[in-house]
C-alpha cells in the first residue's frame, strides 16, 4: 500500500476539508479491489442511465494504454470522479460545491478508494433524482482484482462525464496539471541540487492542438516511467507505441496530465524531496499551443531528472 504524506497532497487537494470514513461500509481488513471495482462499475452505469436521458453521445474513444497501476493512482482517479460527479450534480441537480476528499493519512486502502466512489454514485443518483429515472440499479459482486482494472473503469467513467457536464474541460484545465507536475519535477530537482530547476520552455514551430499536447504528454510519461523505474519506485505505464486519434479533445489531455501529477507525486515522495515554490507564469488565455509551451518544460526537467537518478 501507499503511504503518501499528507504535506504532499496539499497542491493537489488545496480545497478539500471533507473527509470520508470508509469504515461507516465496511471494515477496511475486507475491503479489496474487487469491491472497488465493483462500485466504480456500478457508477459508470448509473452515469450512462444519465447520458440515455440526456441525449448526450456515448464516449467512445480509444482507451488509455495503461499498465501497472498502483492503488494511489487508482484513488487519484476516483478523486477525479468526485469532482467531476459533483460539477453534474450542481449543474443539473442544485447540489453544493462539494470538495473531493484528499488523500487519507497512513496506509492508502482500498477501502479509502470505496469512499470516494461511492460518493461519487450518489452525487449520480442526485442527477438521476432531478430527471426523474426511476431505474434502480443494485451493486453486483465482482471477480476483477487489480488497481489496474479499478482505474480503467473510473477513467471511462471520467471521460464520458466530460461529455454530461455543461462546463467542459479546457485547456486552462490541463495548463494547471501541467504546472502542477513541473512544481513536482522541480522539487526533485532542487533535491538532487539543481539550482534552476524551471527551465524555459523549450523552441518549437507553429500553433499546437490538443492532440499534439497529448503526445508530447505520452513522451513525457515515457520519460517518467524510466525515472521511476530508476527510483525503485511503481507508477503505471502508458504505451506511447498506439497512434494518436485526430479528434483529441482537452479532456483526453486532461486526463494523461493527470497521470503525470499521480506518479510525480509517488516519486517525489518516495525520495523525500521538499516542496519549492517558484514563480510560474499563468497567461490570460490559453490554447493548446501554451499548455504545450509548459509541457516542454516539464520534459525538460524529467530528462534532466532521468540523468541524475
Amino acid at each position: 500500500m501507499v503511504n503518501l504524506s499528507t504535506k504532499r497532497w496539499r497542491r493537489l487537494s488545496l480545497a478539500a476539508t471533507w473527509l470520508l470514513c470508509a469504515s461507516s461500509m465496511a471494515d477496511a481488513q475486507t475491503v479489496d479491489d474487487t469491491d472497488v471495482f465493483a462500485m466504480a462499475t456500478l457508477v459508470a452505469e448509473e452515469i450512462e442511465l444519465v447520458r440515455e436521458v440526456m441525449g448526450r453521445p456515448f464516449d467512445d474513444s480509444p482507451r488509455l494504454p495503461a499498465s501497472g497501476v498502483s492503488g494511489f493512482e487508482a484513488y487519484f482517479q476516483a478523486q477525479t470522479l468526485f469532482r467531476k460527479a459533483n460539477q453534474l450534480a450542481r449543474e443539473f441537480a442544485g447540489a453544493e460545491r462539494v470538495a473531493a476528499p484528499p488523500v487519507p493519512d497512513g496506509e492508502l486502502q482500498p477501502s479509502h478508494t470505496l469512499a470516494v466512489a461511492t460518493a461519487a454514485l450518489e452525487q449520480v443518483r442526485l442527477v438521476k433524482a432531478a430527471l426523474g429515472v426511476d431505474e434502480e440499479l443494485q451493486l453486483q459482486a465482482s471477480n476483477v482484482g487489480s488497481a489496474t482494472g479499478v482505474f480503467m473503469t473510473i477513467l471511462d467513467a471520467n471521460r464520458q462525464l466530460n461529455l454530461l457536464i455543461n462546463v467542459p474541460i479546457v485547456p486552462g484545465d490541463v495548463f494547471d496539471q501541467v504546472t502542477l507536475a513541473v512544481l513536482y519535477s522541480a522539487a526533485i530537482l532542487g533535491h538532487n541540487g539543481v539550482e534552476d530547476f524551471v527551465p524555459e520552455a523549450a523552441p518549437f514551430d507553429g500553433y499546437k492542438r490538443p492532440a499534439d499536447v497529448y503526445g508530447l504528454l505520452l513522451r513525457n510519461a515515457e520519460v517518467l516511467s524510466r525515472v521511476a523505474e530508476n527510483a525503485s519506485v511503481s507508477i503505471l505505464r502508458l504505451s506511447t507505441r498506439r497512434n494518436i486519434p485526430d479528434d483529441i479533445e482537452p479532456g483526453h489531455v486532461y486526463d494523461v496530465a493527470r497521470i503525470l501529477v499521480a506518479g510525480l507525486a509517488l516519486l517525489t515522495d518516495q525520495l523525500d524531496a521538499e516542496d519549492v515554490f517558484p514563480t510560474l507564469d499563468r497567461p490570460d488565455l490559453i490554447f493548446p499551443t501554451q499548455v504545450y509551451a509548459r509541457a516542454t518544460v516539464l520534459l525538460q526537467q524529467l530528462e534532466q531528472i532521468e540523468a541524475l537518478l
